[in-house]
């Protein structure tokens, strides 16, 4: 992931405001209601190399997406003998192949890494994931990657709200 912690503090907060509405849609203040410069830090730059599910589990190489299985792009994955839906229980099941669980709610606990699925009343759309800190970290589909202090900044028309929250044992790469 390309990130700005090598910069002082003040050189990336120029560069992220600078950047912020070259590296989300332009509908973003509509999609996420919640969504400011308050409350979020753009983290890295457009990539279609992966996506927020493949983000939520710490792979940064693929593109997870249910409905192209077989991939036929070499960048798409869908976990082997997980059925391919936008249902809470089949992005569940995905997460499961990565060792993730469900847990009952986001509070940060030391040695788990936890992740959070919004839905809409017809799908599931988003997976955030939480950081050391106790702050979230989410993929904007080809977009940029943002950190955001809470799981409400993303809910809104596009994304709706959280509906599951799942943990697994953090690893020393987790952020």
């Amino acid at each position: 992931m390309c990130t700005l912690g090598h910069l002082g503090e003040s050189a990336r907060d120029a560069l992220v405001k600078l950047e912020w509405s070259e590296h989300l849609p332009k509908t973003w203040h509509e999609d996420w209601p919640n969504l400011s410069q308050l409350n979020a830090r753009l983290t890295s730059k457009y990539t279609p190399d992966y996506n927020c599910l493949g983000f939520g589990t710490g792979r940064i190489d693929q593109w997870w997406e249910p409905y192209v299985v077989p991939p036929e792009e070499p960048n798409i994955y869908w976990p082997p003998g997980v059925h391919p839906d936008n249902t809470p229980e089949d992005w569940a099941a995905a997460l499961k192949t990565e060792g993730y669980q469900v847990c009952e709610d986001e509070r940060l606990e030391p040695g788990l890494v936890k992740v959070a699925l919004y839905a809409t009343p017809k799908m599931v759309t988003h997976v955030a994931r939480q950081l050391r800190d106790g702050r979230w970290a989410s993929k904007l589909g080809r977009f940029g990657d943002i950190e955001h202090d809470d799981l409400a900044a993303l809910e809104g028309p596009l994304f709706g709200h959280v509906c599951l929250f799942m943990q697994r044992p953090r690893r020393a790469d987790d952020p």
